[in-house]
């Protein structure tokens, strides 16, 4: 399974266990409103009981309001894809270079750098000739003239590498984020030990070090 493949998947069982996904919808703040809580979105706000803040790099925007003072920044990592003359079978690391590859549907996804910016700010051209430089050497069977989807994204780095999982200062909003690179990987024992937290309201003792208000 590609990490597309993976994302679309994901959003299927969310979907399938009743959840709903609204995209393309900004959260502009999340406040205390009474008994609840009020998601205040571009154009609309929203009721919710509890809300989990998770919002990647932009984390800190929204956090910040309830008590989280440990900043979190844009790591951006670069990408395009290529054409390769055979698939590839599985994701390689060339440490040498910096660089990982993972399939995809016509070919190979190429990732690399490690560069601190604005989120939002837009991708420096340089930086896919500096993977490409890198990687070229350690490969065959590569189309490099073929490389199409140019992005950039950015990891959410906090300032000490410690992830923000728990609680907040205010009642019902909860934070996960900062997990770096580690997102995909530590997303799913994320999820789970929030989750106990949010229903039992108790903190899992895995969750004392990632304290969002520390």
């Amino acid at each position: 399974m590609t990490p597309a493949e993976y994302v679309v998947a994901l959003a299927d069982h969310v979907r399938g266990a009743g959840g709903k996904i609204t995209d393309r919808t900004e959260v502009e703040a999340v406040e205390r409103h009474g008994t609840g809580l009020k998601v205040h979105c571009a154009g609309r706000t929203l009721g919710a009981d509890a809300v989990v803040l998770a919002s990647g790099a932009l984390l800190s925007d929204l956090a910040r309001p309830h008590g989280v003072r440990l900043p979190v920044h844009a790591g951006r990592g670069y990408s395009f894809t290529v054409d390769c003359d055979e698939p590839l079978q599985r994701p390689l690391y060339l440490p040498s270079a910096r660089v990982a590859i993972t399939p995809t549907a016509a070919g190979a996804r190429v990732t690399g750098i490690m560069e601190f910016a604005g989120a939002d700010d837009p991708p420096v051209a340089a930086r896919f000739a500096t993977i490409e430089r890198g990687a070229r050497p350690m490969l065959r069977g590569i189309d490099w003239a073929s490389r199409a989807n140019d992005w950039v994204g950015s990891r959410p780095l906090t300032a000490d590498g410690i992830p923000l999982v728990g609680a907040s200062r205010t009642k019902d909003v909860y934070v996960a984020g900062g997990h770096g690179m580690w997102g995909v990987t530590l997303g799913p024992l994320t999820g789970q030990l929030l989750a106990e937290q949010i229903v039992t309201g108790v903190m899992p003792p895995e969750l004392r070090a990632l304290d969002p208000t520390r």
